[in-house]
């Protein structure tokens, strides 16, 4: 991942967008870890089932992705090479990535003192050395394939999504974040690390959610992190939150399940368990963005809705959006945001009732130490007593489903926007839809940014066209099931549950086989 990371912010700095996609196996050490570039002059990318050019570090690896290197693709084994004995890497083998990216530069034909910037900048205590290592795995290079494509003079921003996860939080204020580490999760809790946000690293999931809720209570704006496995620890403190109507804000990120699974492989086959996780019914956002900008974006919007609304938000991801990094030349570091602390508690009121029955189901908010209330895990009335009787719990229970009575948005549409013929995807799905959506003309795309409560107006969409086919990274099409129990319309599936994101060949095939 370092190699990748290093070539892909050089490449950057170039005028490529890059798309870097990472795999590994659930090992400490060892196993096939394999990185794949794609390179492009555009932002939208796609991993590919075929690449152009291979570099392995040993001969086995090469064996072993041999079958995925095009016809007129190339091949390059860095121990046939000598790449291994050259003496910077000898002396220090840590360095043998650095060389390899020495010799990819020139492959790729680029000037060589943009990667030598880029070196000094990834390695500010090692700079010597790598520099050595990235020159002789240089002048190893015996062919020089060149990229046929023309640079962007675009300010070109790099980052993973947990990057971009850790950089929004702290522009939303989040003050508190309690993460149990678990892939894909585990990098966002060292880029909180390093933030001014206090990090703490709980016992357990259960500790991580209720920790975070009693942060939320205090008045602090809070997060917290986890994957599958964790989330089924979580349940109980969602339901806590539901009832005492304290904002939680959850980042779930998917993994191959059930229980262990593929632990290091991506997956999209936990959104029912997010929308419908904890006992009861109750009130809940689901938001599922599905790139660099809108992770950007709808983080801050999570800490405003689950404030505005005092209920569990949920933001999901998987491991490819999470761990695999993207380029863009938008400016996400400057996308505007507003802070929506919701109803407070006004200072001159006479009485303060935690739950008071209101229009929208929304009842001011006081933290401790403003005045005196009572928040309360079991039904209550309006002061915040326990109560069991058939008027409070109706009246209770129609309160707190008021609150996203009128919820907008949701949804964006790509491609021919009157089309008949409709694609549907969800989360990270967008960057593959977006790319395929220049080779379907014909067809409309709906990229799905908000999964539950189902958008409203989508619906409309849905039921007017001749055809809807939506395509997830799970096994029983969770959305698709969802779609045609919210619309009545019956969709063909695409489905890919084997922890790889969709390739763009693979996906072009399914949606053509398909119309």
């Amino acid at each position: 991942m370092q190699l990748g990371e290093l070539l892909s912010a050089a490449l950057n700095s170039a005028g490529y967008f890059t798309l870097v996609y990472p795999e590994y196996p659930s090992r400490i050490r060892g196993g096939d870890n394999n990185v794949q570039i794609v390179i492009s002059n555009s932002a939208q990318l796609t991993p590919r089932q075929r690449v152009d050019a291979l570099f392995a570090l040993d001969k086995n690896l090469a064996d072993a992705h041999r079958r995925e290197v095009k016809p007129n693709g190339s091949t390059f084994n860095a121990v046939s090479l000598g790449l291994i004995d050259v003496p910077a890497v000898k002396s220090n083998p840590l360095v043998k990535n650095t060389a390899l990216a020495g010799l990819i530069w020139r492959f790729l034909g680029l000037e060589k003192g943009i990667l030598s910037r880029q070196i000094k900048k990834t390695f500010p205590k090692y700079t010597a050395v790598n520099l050595e290592a990235a020159e002789a795995g240089w002048k190893l290079a015996s062919k020089t394939k060149g990229l046929d494509l023309a640079p962007t003079s675009s300010k070109i921003f790099g980052a993973t999504g947990n990057e971009v996860f850790a950089s929004s939080a702290l522009k939303a204020d989040c003050q508190y974040a309690s993460i149990y580490p678990m892939t894909p999760i585990t990098s966002l809790a060292r880029y909180l690390a390093k933030s001014k946000i206090k990090v703490i690293a709980p016992e357990d999931e259960i500790f991580a959610a209720l920790s975070t809720l009693g942060a939320s209570y205090a008045g602090k704006r809070a997060l917290t992190a986890t994957s599958g496995g964790g989330f089924c620890l979580m349940t109980e403190a969602i339901g806590l939150a539901a009832m005492a109507e304290i904002p939680l804000v959850i980042i779930l990120g998917q993994r191959s399940g059930p229980s262990s699974g593929m632990p290091t492989y991506s997956s999209q086959a936990d959104l029912n368990f997010a929308i419908w996780g904890g006992h009861g019914d109750f009130e809940k956002i689901v938001l599922a963005p599905g790139d660099l900008e809108e992770i950007a974006r709808l983080t801050p919007e999570a800490f405003n809705l689950a404030e505005r609304y005092q209920i569990p938000v949920i933001i999901l991801t998987d491991k490819y959006l999470s761990e695999s990094r993207f380029s863009t030349n938008q400016a996400i570091d400057k996308i505007k945001i507003k802070i929506d602390r919701g109803k407070r508690y006004e200072r001159n009121s006479k009485i303060y009732n935690r739950y008071k029955l209101t229009k929208d189901g929304i009842s001011p908010r006081a933290y401790p130490g403003e005045t005196t209330f009572l928040t309360n895990s079991y039904e209550h009335d309006e002061e915040g007593f326990s109560a069991d009787d058939v008027q409070t719990r109706q009246a209770m229970m129609a309160k707190r489903a008021r609150k996203l009575a009128s919820l907008p948005g949701g949804y964006e549409i790509y491609g021919h926007k009157s089309a008949k013929e409709i694609v549907v995807g969800w989360g990270s799905t967008k960057s593959q839809l977006v790319e395929l959506s220049h080779g379907f003309p014909q067809l409309k795309f709906i990229h799905i940014w908000r999964p539950w409560p189902f958008p409203e107006k989508m619906k409309s969409e849905l039921k007017r066209a001749r055809k809807v086919i939506v395509a997830e990274n799970n096994f029983s099409g969770q959305m698709a099931k969802i779609i045609e129990n919210e619309t009545s319309v019956k969709v063909a599936k695409i489905l890919k549950d084997d922890g790889r994101p969709f390739f763009f060949e693979e996906l072009t095939k399914a949606i053509e086989a398909k119309l």
